[in-house]
C-alpha cells in the first residue's frame, strides 16, 4: 500500500482540471521537484495534459544550467511562463483541454 504525502492527496482528491490547476500554482516548487513521478502519473491518470505539459516545464526550469545572470535560457523561461499562463486560465475555470466552447 502506498501512503501518499497530505499535499499530494489533495491532488489526488482534486474534483476537475481547475482544481487541479490551482494546486499546481500553489504547492511548493519542492514537492513538484521531489514527487514529479507521482504528481505526472496522477495527472495523467486524470488525463490532464495541460497540467502535465506544466509539470515538465517547470521541472526543465528548475534543473537548467543557469546563466551568469542566474537565470535559465531564455526559452526555458518562455517555456515556462507559456506553460503558467495556460494553467492560470483553467484554474480560473476558462478555457479546459479537450472541451469545446
Amino acid at each position: 500500500m502506498t501512503t501518499l504525502l497530505p499535499i499530494i492527496e489533495e491532488l489526488a482528491d482534486a474534483p476537475d482540471q481547475a482544481a487541479r490547476a490551482r494546486w499546481l500554482l500553489g504547492v511548493p516548487l519542492a514537492f513538484l521537484i521531489r514527487d514529479q513521478v507521482t504528481i505526472g502519473r496522477l495527472l495523467s491518470a486524470a488525463g490532464f495534459h495541460e497540467g502535465l505539459a506544466y509539470l515538465a516545464a517547470e521541472i526543465a526550469a528548475l534543473s537548467a544550467t543557469r546563466g551568469p545572470d542566474g537565470l535559465a535560457a531564455f526559452s526555458v523561461r518562455m517555456m515556462r511562463e507559456h506553460a503558467r499562463i495556460g494553467i492560470q486560465v483553467i484554474a480560473r475555470g476558462g478555457a479546459v483541454e479537450g472541451v469545446a466552447g
